[in-house]
C-alpha cells in the first residue's frame, strides 16, 4: 500500500482501539502521538515557518505507529475476509489467507484472489492499493519462474534463498573485519553477542519459511561454524574452549 501511515482515519483507529484497550490507555494515546500534530514542509531544502495541523495518519518514526498501522490493517482485513469466499475456503485447508509484513499483504489461495473487491474494501479504511507494484504469482512445482519471486525479501526457492542468505551474511561479516581482529580489545562473549546481531540475523532472516532437508540444514551449521571460527580466529578443527558457540540451533 502507498503512504500507508499518512493515510489512516484517525477517527476510525480510535473507534477500533476502543475496543481493544482501556479508556486511560486510549486518552494517552490521543493526547500524546494523535493530536496536535503539525506538519512542516521543505521547499529547497529549507524549512518554512509556517506549519499546519494534521488529522490524519500516524508519525512515522514513533515507535507506537507501526502497532496501531498493525491493528487498524487487521481490522481491514477482517473485512476483507467475509467478502472474499476464496479467502475463507483457503482457511478452512489450513493455508493462510494472506501474509502480512508491513504495507505489504500476500493473498493465498487456489485462485488469484479479486484486487478490484480488496481495493474496494481497503479504501473505506483509506488505504490506497499500489497496483504498480501488485503482482500475481503462480506458486507450482512445476513453474520455474516462480522460483525467482521474492517475498518478504526471500526468495521463494529455498535453495537459491539460502545461498543469497549467505552472500549477504558473509558480506556483512567481511565489513566488520576491523572489529573481529581487534586482539586484546573485544571480549570474546561481546563479538558473539555483535555477531547474533549483525550477521547471524542476517543469515536466518525469515527463515521460518524455509522447508530444509537434514543434508540442506547440516550444510547451513557448517556455513554457520566457518563464520564463527572466522571471528574466535580458529585455525584447526577442534577446541574444547570455543565449542560451546558453535551450535546454529542453541545461538
Amino acid at each position: 500500500m502507498s503512504a500507508a501511515f499518512d493515510t489512516i482515519n484517525r477517527s476510525q483507529i480510535l473507534d477500533i482501539l476502543k475496543t481493544i484497550i482501556k479508556g486511560d490507555e486510549l486518552r494517552i494515546i490521543v493526547r500524546f502521538l494523535l493530536s496536535n500534530t503539525q506538519i512542516n514542509t521543505k521547499i529547497n531544502g529549507s524549512s518554512k515557518a509556517m506549519p499546519f495541523m494534521s488529522n490524519v495518519g500516524t508519525p512515522q518514526g514513533d515507535s507506537l505507529s507501526p502497532v496501531l498501522f498493525t491493528i487498524y490493517l487487521e481490522n481491514a482485513l477482517r473485512e476483507i475476509r467475509t467478502t472474499l469466499p476464496e479467502l475463507k475456503s483457503s482457511s478452512s485447508r489450513e493455508i493462510p489467507s494472506e501474509i502480512a509484513y508491513a504495507n505489504d499483504v500476500d493473498f493465498i489461495g487456489h485462485d488469484y484472489a479479486k484486487i478490484a473487491k480488496i481495493q474496494e474494501t481497503l479504501e473505506k479504511y483509506q488505504l490506497k492499493v499500489n497496483t504498480d507494484q501488485t503482482e500475481f504469482t503462480l506458486l507450482s512445482k512445476s513453474e520455474e519462474d516462480c522460483k525467482k519471486v521474492k517475498k518478504v525479501g526471500s526468495l521463494t526457492d529455498d535453495n537459491e534463498g539460502i545461498e543469497r542468505r549467505k552472500q549477504l551474511s558473509s558480506t556483512a561479516l567481511s565489513r566488520l573485519n576491523n572489529l573481529w581482529f581487534k586482539d586484546n580489545k573485544i571480549k570474546t562473549p561481546t563479538k558473539i553477542h555483535l555477531y547474533k546481531s549483525l550477521v547471524k540475523s542476517i543469515l536466518l532472516y525469515n527463515c521460518s519459511t524455509w522447508a530444509l532437508t537434514h543434508t540442506e540444514e547440516e550444510k547451513l551449521n557448517a556455513f554457520h561454524r566457518k563464520q564463527l571460527k572466522k571471528i574466535l580466529n580458529i585455525k584447526f578443527k577442534k577446541n574444547h574452549y570455543h565449542c560451546k558457540y558453535l551450535n546454529l540451533a542453541g545461538n
